[in-house]
C-alpha cells in the first residue's frame, strides 16, 4: 500500500480498516467453531492438560512477542524521518503486532474445535478485548511516534 500521495488521516483510516479485517476474522473464525460444535462444547480445565497448557504458553508468548516487536519497530522511528515514512513503519509495526496477537487467538479456537472445550474461548476472547484495546487512532500514533511540532500541528488539523 502505498501512502505517498495520501494524508495522514487517510493512512490511519486504511489502518483501521485492516485492524477491523483483522479483528473480523478471528470473530468469523469462532462462530464457525461455535457453530460447527454447537451441542458438544463442553467446559473443563482438567482435561487435555497438553492443550491448555500449550494454548496459555502460546498466548503468553503472543501477548509478550506483540508488546517487544511493536516497541521495537516504533523505536526505530527516527524523529528526523518524514511524516510518510513514520507512517509506514507505523502501520508496519502495528499490523505485526495484530499478528501476534491473531495467531493465538487462532490457535486458542482451533484448539475449541478439535478439543471442544470452550475453556479455549476464554484464552481467544482475552486476546481479542487485547486486539480492541490496541485500535489505532490519530491520538495514538501521535502518542507512539516521535513528531516534530510542525508534524503535530498538521495532524491536529485533520
Amino acid at each position: 500500500m502505498s501512502y505517498a500521495n495520501k494524508q495522514p488521516k487517510d493512512f490511519i483510516k486504511s489502518l483501521q480498516l485492516i485492524h477491523f479485517a483483522l479483528f473480523l476474522g478471528v470473530i468469523i473464525f469462532a462462530i464457525y467453531v461455535v457453530y460447527t460444535a454447537k451441542d458438544q462444547l463442553f467446559f473443563s480445565y482438567t482435561t487435555n492438560k497438553a492443550f491448555l497448557y500449550l494454548a496459555i504458553i502460546i498466548s503468553f508468548i503472543g501477548n509478550l512477542a506483540s508488546k517487544s516487536l511493536y516497541s521495537k519497530l516504533i523505536k526505530q522511528i527516527s524523529k528526523e524521518a518524514s511524516l510518510t515514512q513514520k507512517a509506514i513503519k507505523y502501520s508496519t509495526a502495528h499490523v505485526f503486532r495484530m499478528a501476534m496477537l491473531e495467531f493465538p487467538a487462532f490457535m486458542c479456537l482451533f484448539f475449541a474445535f478439535q478439543t471442544n472445550n470452550s475453556f479455549y474461548f476464554i484464552l481467544a476472547g482475552i486476546l481479542v478485548l487485547m486486539m480492541l484495546a490496541i485500535y489505532p487512532t490519530k491520538a495514538k500514533f501521535e502518542n507512539d511516534v516521535p513528531l516534530t511540532n510542525s508534524e503535530k500541528t498538521m495532524l491536529e488539523k485533520l
